[in-house]
């Protein structure tokens, strides 16, 4: 039993070590159980999706995660806390769609510069195509 708690512990805290490590070393709010527990409609897109988020994403997130998604976007060196680089291998895999898109929908951490980018917002996003971003940017980016 301890040994149980014991594993679990150390990769609770391997997870967090990650999660941090790859966000510019500040901590990335997880998301309610809600949104991890969402399904991607788009998991398997088409070619016309990924073309469509990919427009999206070059107008929305390419100023700050770069085109190659590695967090060396055009603005990112003005930015305080530095955007996670997504190509980083396993990065993304430990991540739920879920919780990428409560980040597009509600934004960054306090800390991170990183806007809201959902419905009722500046940028007002549509939940579909934040779907789609997600998608676009697992399809793109993981290794």
């Amino acid at each position: 039993m301890k040994i149980t708690y014991l594993l679990s512990a150390i990769l609770a805290g391997s997870f967090l070590s990650v999660t941090m490590a790859n966000a510019g070393g500040h901590e990335i709010p997880t998301a309610p159980d809600e949104y991890l527990k969402m399904e991607n409609p788009y998991a398997e897109a088409d070619e016309d999706v990924l073309k469509a988020a990919g427009k999206l994403y070059k107008r929305k997130c390419k100023k700050c995660h770069g085109s190659k998604g590695d967090g060396k976007g055009s603005s990112a060196a003005d930015l305080e806390i530095k955007p996670p680089d997504f190509t980083k291998p396993g990065y993304l895999a430990g991540i739920k769609d879920g919780q990428l898109y409560w980040v597009l929908l509600k934004g960054g951490s306090e800390e991170a510069e990183m806007e809201a980018y959902g419905p009722g917002t500046d940028a007002n996003i549509s939940e579909d195509d934040l779907w789609k971003l997600v998608t676009y940017i697992r399809t793109n980016f993981s290794k």
